[in-house]
């Protein structure tokens, strides 16, 4: 039994296609002798009445005219929900207008239920989805609504093979994550929220239930580093021959400028910790597992000094994926597969090396040219398998968040939220060519086990 027809026998209602034949118009079809004199004994009431006694003193034949033509609309636009998203269909803006005239009524149940049996045959827009699923929240169904959110089912339409994609919009995304802390998935709701705060930090509430929930996950789990710290870089640049230009990046764990090599006369990428000398062994790591890994979309690192607690890195002067969208250059992004295969492939490279980069996201990934991006920041890097720590919220998956050792479809995750940041921009300036990208975007977010299990997996998906 499909996952629509089990949502449809949880409202109670059922629908053309079902049991009973459709009507030719799209009504709903018609009931059992009698059934309406037991729901209504006030219809029976007038039925057995004998003639003309409608047209009794105190009557107003044309307010029951209106009545009766008000009632017969209510049931018409219910019935027409079953075609939505077809090309005679109603439109948007009327399938949510019917939605909410349903809303607390007694024909509630049967407008979901036709918008449901629409969903089993074709892809509805997003803020119909939406408003659908809020609908079955509101009754008391979350994991209903949530199946309608995630896309659960693949249209007839499309042969049953391809996955309804989940929704992306930001009202989505928000009541997804309330159904997930709903039912206790906190990771997950964390993951759809930090999803939102990334793309619009205002939006209502996100920021609210952010906090909530990161307190209730466990306060025992390290935060990052508060992005304001101070570096103080002066005594450092003094010790090198690098000559400091300009900041170009901060973060949790560091700053990173511009700087110049005084005796190479080449430019450098200086990068210095927030600690400068407390945190040794963090540098001396992450500069060895550079150099390790060192080849194909892999930034190259220079020099290093852990008592001083710096690392110098190869200049990339277009700067990072996070630099080219913040710079309003989102276009210069496409086509899609210049920069996202080879990313993939880096990812596969590191993989197979037996390590987990546990940071993909804009800000680290460098851009020596569009089809060249190269991975830099590998200070949270882990070998497959060993305990994780640390990450940027809005990119680490659900399954890190509750605690899963480091594991490939963390990198893989972060992988579908670089291509949502991008995509996002892309489609809001009408670039076309874009839907294999999103649906592989949203792969790469959607549950663990549909995800691809690693940069091999990705590349073969991304191909």
């Amino acid at each position: 039994m499909s996952l629509w027809r089990r949502l449809k026998e949880r409202l109670g209602v059922a629908t053309p296609g079902d049991d009973a034949p459709a009507d030719p118009d799209g009504a709903a079809p018609p009931s059992a002798p009698g059934a309406d004199e037991r729901a209504d004994p006030a219809r029976a009431a007038r039925r057995s009445a004998p003639p003309g006694a409608e047209a009794r003193p105190g009557r107003d034949p044309a307010r029951n005219q209106a009545r009766n033509q008000a009632r017969k609309d209510s049931v018409d636009e219910i019935a027409r929900l079953r075609s939505a998203g077809a090309r005679d269909g109603p439109s948007t803006d009327e399938v949510i207008a019917v939605l909410r005239r349903a809303r607390g009524t007694l024909r509630e149940a049967e407008a979901v239920a036709h918008l449901v049996a629409a969903m089993e045959e074709r892809v509805l827009p997003d803020p119909v989805r939406v408003a659908c699923a809020d609908l079955l929240a509101a009754r008391g169904d979350e994991q209903g609504a949530l199946s309608v959110l995630e896309g659960a089912a693949s249209p007839r339409a499309r042969g049953g093979a391809a996955r309804v994609q989940p929704v992306s919009s930001t009202e989505g995304l928000v009541l997804a994550a309330d159904l997930y802390a709903s039912l206790g998935q906190l990771p997950r709701a964390i993951g759809a929220i930090e999803r939102v705060l990334v793309r619009e930090i205002g939006a209502p509430g996100a920021r609210e239930r952010h906090q909530r929930w990161r307190a209730a996950l466990g306060a025992e789990r390290p935060a990052a580093a508060r992005v304001e710290d101070v570096t103080v870089v002066a005594p450092s640049a003094a010790k090198t021959p690098f000559r400091l230009l300009r900041e170009v990046a901060r973060g949790g764990g560091g700053a990173v400028y511009e700087a110049e090599d005084e005796v190479l006369g080449r430019r450098v990428g200086f990068k210095v910790y927030h600690g400068r000398g407390g945190d040794r062994a963090h540098v001396t790591r992450e500069a060895r597992l550079a150099s390790a890994l060192a080849g194909p979309g892999v930034v190259r690192v220079f020099d290093a000094d852990p008592d001083e607690g710096w690392i110098a890195l190869e200049w990339v002067a277009r700067g990072s994926v996070r630099d080219v969208l913040r710079a309003g250059d989102a276009a210069a992004l496409a086509p899609v597969a210049r920069w996202a295969r080879p990313l993939a492939r880096a990812l596969a490279r590191i993989h197979e090396r037996g390590y987990v980069h546990a940071d993909v996201k804009p800000a680290n990934v460098l851009l020596r040219s569009l089809g060249e991006p190269v991975l830099t920041d590998f200070g949270l890097a882990r070998l497959r398998g060993a305990p994780s720590a640390g990450g940027s919220p809005g990119y680490v998956s659900p399954e890190r968040l509750a605690g899963r050792p480091s594991d490939p479809r963390d990198d893989v995750y972060g992988y579908g939220r670089v291509l949502e940041d991008v995509l996002v921009r892309l489609e809001a300036l009408g670039v076309e060519g874009l839907a294999a990208w999103k649906e592989l975007s949203l792969r790469c977010l959607g549950p663990d086990d549909e995800r691809p299990a690693d940069g091999a997996a990705l590349v073969r998906a991304a191909c």
